[in-house]
C-alpha cells in the first residue's frame, strides 16, 4: 500500500491526524480505494530507527498471519521536509476496547455474549504470540483494536513485545501499564514469562465483566 495521493479523490477524502502519542508517534487514518487503513508515523532518532519500532515490525511480520493480531500491511520509508519518517501501515479497525467499553458500558454492563467473544479472541491472539515465543508485555484495553460492526478484536501495539526462549533471560521490569502489571513484575522481578500476559488478560476480563 502506497501513501495517500492527494490527486486521488478517494484517498484524499479522509486524512485525519491525531497528536503524537506517549511513544512519540502520530497516527494518520486514511481511505484508499474504498478500504480503510491506519498509518503510524515513527520519527527517526539521531541514531536511526527507534529500537522499539524495529522490534515491533519484526514481531508483527512474524505474527500477522493470525486473525487475532493486527496485520502490518507495509512499512514505508519517506522524507518529509528533509526529515526521514517511517510509516507503519496497518489494517484499519474503527476503535479500541477502552473506547468501546466507555461507549457501551456507561449505563449497562457489556452483554455477556460480547464479553465471551472478546475474551475468546484475546486468548487466541495471546496463545498465538506465546506459541511463536513472543511476550506482548503491554496488554491493556487501549492496545486491543475492535471492529464494532463485526465484533472483531485484535491485539496491537507490540512496541514492548519481546521474543523469549528457554532458559529465560533477565528482562526489564519497566513493562505493562501499572493497572495490568503482574505481581512478580510489581515486586521488581526481572525473570518472568508468559504468566505476565495472562495476568493482564485476567485484568481485562474483570474490567469487561464489571
Amino acid at each position: 500500500a502506497g501513501r495517500a495521493d492527494v490527486a486521488d479523490p478517494v484517498a484524499a477524502a479522509v486524512l485525519a491526524t491525531t497528536p503524537p502519542s506517549a511513544h512519540g508517534r502520530g497516527v494518520k487514518r486514511r481511505v484508499r480505494e474504498g478500504a480503510e487503513e491506519e498509518e503510524e508515523e515513527v520519527e527517526m532518532e539521531e541514531e536511526g530507527v527507534p529500537s522499539t519500532a524495529l522490534r515491533e515490525v519484526s514481531l508483527l511480520q512474524m505474527l500477522s498471519e493470525s486473525d487475532h493480531v493486527v496485520k502490518l500491511l507495509s512499512v514505508e520509508h519517506v522524507e518529509e521536509n528533509n526529515k526521514p519518517i517511517l510509516y507503519l501501515v496497518f489494517e484499519y479497525l474503527d476503535t479500541d476496547l477502552k473506547k468501546y467499553m466507555d461507549l457501551t458500558g456507561k449505563s449497562t454492563p457489556m452483554p455477556k455474549n460480547v464479553v465471551k467473544s472478546f475474551m475468546y479472541q484475546l486468548i487466541k491472539g495471546v496463545t498465538h504470540c506465546h506459541k511463536h515465543g513472543v511476550l506482548h508485555r503491554d496488554l491493556k484495553p487501549q492496545n486491543l483494536l475492535v471492529d464494532k460492526n463485526t465484533s472483531t478484536l485484535k491485539i496491537a501495539d507490540l512496541g514492548l513485545g519481546r521474543a523469549f526462549s528457554i532458559p529465560l533471560k533477565s528482562y526489564t521490569h519497566e513493562i505493562v501499564t501499572l493497572w495490568y502489571r503482574a505481581p512478580e513484575v510489581l515486586l521488581g522481578s526481572t525473570h518472568y514469562s508468559t504468566p505476565v500476559d495472562m495476568w493482564s488478560v485476567g485484568c481485562i476480563f474483570a474490567e469487561m465483566a464489571r
